[in-house]
């Protein structure tokens, strides 16, 4: 069973932004099954750097926007996705030199960090980026 199951309260009705918050859900539903399964250690590596390779190209796409559109809020935008990728960075080393196992603390970070900047944060933008025709 999916942690997250994609509806209609997750979409910003903005494709490129839905398909990457779909990614990244997918993302995290695949974590949540291999922790289900026993199977977290052997994947985390892996699941790690396709969020960190994915976030990196959302956060850019998201920020490139938000500059092109002079979206008010850039500041406090860009400050929660340099927030999220730094806790990211702390689970990871943590994962690596063996302090920390693969645990519910991250998958569950994951999921209210991601669930609350989709259904909150990106909210901000929704109307600027279509006034500005962006699809």
């Amino acid at each position: 069973m999916p942690l997250i199951t994609w509806g209609p309260k997750y979409e910003t009705g903005l494709n490129i932004i839905d398909e990457q918050h779909r990614g990244l859900v997918d993302l995290i539903n695949e974590l949540n099954e291999a922790l289900v399964e026993e199977r977290g250690k052997e994947v985390m590596d892996r699941v790690f750097d396709e969020l960190f390779n994915y976030v990196h190209v959302h956060f850019n796409d998201e920020e490139n926007l938000m500059k092109l559109h002079e979206y008010d809020d850039f500041a406090e935008h860009s400050r929660q996705h340099d927030i999220f990728t730094s806790q990211m960075d702390m689970f990871r080393e943590s994962f690596q030199d063996g302090s920390k196992v693969v645990s519910d603390e991250v998958l569950e970070f994951l999921r209210n960090w991601l669930i609350t900047h989709i259904t909150s944060t990106d909210r901000g933008y929704i109307s600027l980026f279509k006034e500005a025709g962006v699809k």
